[in-house]
Order: structure tokens, then sequence, then C-alpha cells
């Protein structure tokens, strides 16, 4: 089927390169099976996103919208790249409809992000920012200046902090899990 594009491109003498067809493998389970492979060799040889947070244990609202959005910013870095070389090969056309898909991925990751700000400003903290990490470190300065004023010997301050770090390593989704719990409540 013949389009205006086709007729514009032939008219101007524009070349348009015929993508290569894919041995795809028929039936609907073969192609289940090839896309994952796919994903896989797009991944390096690692699981795609999903598997990948669930394997971690991080397959929460939170974590998810954090990687999509650095999923959607990635894939705006390819299409800028795919949007340059078109443009290098003199493809306007195609250029202009990769600016235009480019343009289309960002607004949906400032809304991503914007949907983050809600989510965090809705459980009143974000944990993950600079501001708690400063509120982190002061409660340890604290800590040690406690252990300080108890004469407390260098070693039993040493075995406090490892096992407060011990304890700590999972705070977060912990802390996630209290304020969902509370929020439950209201």
């Amino acid at each position: 089927m013949i389009d205006d594009f086709d007729k514009m491109d032939k008219e101007s003498g524009v070349q348009v390169i015929e993508t290569p067809q894919l041995d795809i493998p028929s039936g609907a389970v073969d192609i289940m099976s090839y896309r994952s492979s796919l994903v896989k060799d797009y991944y390096g040889g690692s699981k795609g996103i999903l598997e990948r947070l669930a394997d971690d244990g991080k397959d929460d609202t939170e974590n998810l919208l954090q990687t999509l959005i650095i999923e959607v910013i990635k894939e705006t870095d390819h299409l800028l790249g795919n949007q340059l070389v078109a443009a290098a090969n003199g493809d306007l056309r195609d250029s202009s409809v990769i600016s235009y898909k480019r343009t289309e991925a960002l607004e949906k990751a400032v809304k991503a992000i914007s949907a983050k700000r809600a989510m965090e400003k809705e459980s009143g903290i974000d944990l993950d920012s600079p501001s708690m990490q400063i509120i982190f470190r002061f409660f340890m300065s604290k800590a040690n200046d406690s252990l300080v004023k108890m004469n407390v010997a260098d070693e039993m301050k040493d075995i406090f902090f490892a096992t407060i770090g011990e304890e700590m390593e999972t705070w977060k989704k912990e802390l996630k899990e209290k304020f969902k719990e509370m929020r439950a409540e209201r």
C-alpha cells in the first residue's frame, strides 16, 4: 500500500531503506519466547525490568515508578540518537516524527515524576531526599555523641554502629510499610 509519504519520497528521490524481516518462529508461544529472548539480549543477558525488580523484592509501586521513569528517560536518549541519525541522513520527515515521539516520551516522564512526588507527599516524607539523609546523619552523630558522653569504649561503639548498620539494611522498606499502615488506619 503506497501512502502520500511514499509518493513524496519517490518524487523527491529519497531512498527508503526497507527493514529486513526477522526470522520469527510461528505460533503464539514461539513469538512470546522469541520476544523474551530479544529482551534478554537487549539487557545484555539480564532479565527484563519487572523480573529484576521482583527478584530484588522491589516490585512495589514506588520502585516500579522510579524504574519506569529511568527507563522512559533512557528511551528518550535512544530516540534522540535515532532522530540525529535520521537528520544526518536527510530524512527530515522521520527526524520530525521521532522528535515528536521523543517529546511525548519526555512529557510522560514529567507526568511520572509528578506522580512520584504526589506519592511522596502523600506518605509525608521522601526517604531518598537529601533532607532525609541529613536527618539520618544528624541522628547517628547524636547517637555517637551520647556514647562518647557515656564513656563507652571505642570497640563497643564500633559494635553498636555495625549492629545498627545490619539492622538498618531494610529500614526504608520497613518504614514505608509503617507509613502504609498509618494511612490505612486513617
